[in-house]
């Protein structure tokens, strides 16, 4: 029997995870988001509630949560929020992604279509794995990081607190990504990115703190 979930964003992130989510056998009984009105209806899936704090207040029973918002921060503080009231985090994982049986991915974490995950790998809890994209082994991702699509890291890359990299980026082995940094599109990254720098380029180089 398939599980109930509601989704909290019912953007172009969270139409796509509902379509993840029945293809991993959830049925989407609601969507939430402030820019919809109640009764509203996303891709035949209504929106039951604008305002998240009235969601999580009423929630109902036997139904799992998946935060399906963009904003690295916003995102996991209502993933952290939702077990504290007694509410189950759903984690997404598309079935035509590859997972290895040592890899580890934490909860409200999202891995999207033909996304590879290799050997000893961990992936922290409300990350963002999106469309294509490969870690090789040995990677690690912290809590709340997003990946663009059709990004590639080599092995032993490492990935800080809500740091976000961008579609097609590639990162050279054994290189880290520091807290809350920003990698741009296209960007080959081949030297470390501390804390809070956005790096763009080939090779990626500093644009901004």
């Amino acid at each position: 029997m398939a599980q109930q979930l509601i989704i909290i964003g019912a953007g172009g992130h969270g139409r796509v995870c509902a379509e993840i989510a029945t293809r991993c056998r959830f049925t989407v009984t609601g969507f939430c988001d402030p820019a919809l009105a109640r009764g509203e209806a996303v891709n035949g899936v209504p929106v039951i509630a604008s305002d998240d704090a009235t969601l999580l207040d009423e929630w109902p029973d036997n139904t799992h949560l998946f935060v399906a918002l963009g904003n690295n921060a916003r995102r996991a503080e209502l993933g952290e929020l939702a077990p504290q009231r007694g509410i189950a985090l759903a984690t997404l994982i598309d079935p035509s992604a590859i997972v290895a049986k040592s890899a580890e991915v934490g909860s409200g974490s999202v891995l999207m279509a033909n996304v590879v995950i290799n050997a000893n790998t961990r992936i922290g809890a409300h990350c963002i794995l999106n469309t294509a994209c490969t870690i090789d082994h040995d990677g690690e991702l912290a809590d709340g990081v997003q990946i663009g699509p059709g990004v590639h890291a080599a092995g032993d890359v490492a990935f800080g607190e809500r740091s976000l990299v961008g579609v097609g980026v590639s990162l050279i082995p054994g290189v880290r990504i520091g807290r809350e940094a920003v990698v741009g599109a296209g960007a080959v990254v081949t030297a470390n990115v501390p804390d809070g720098v956005t790096v763009a380029g080939v090779p990626a180089r500093p644009i901004r703190r």
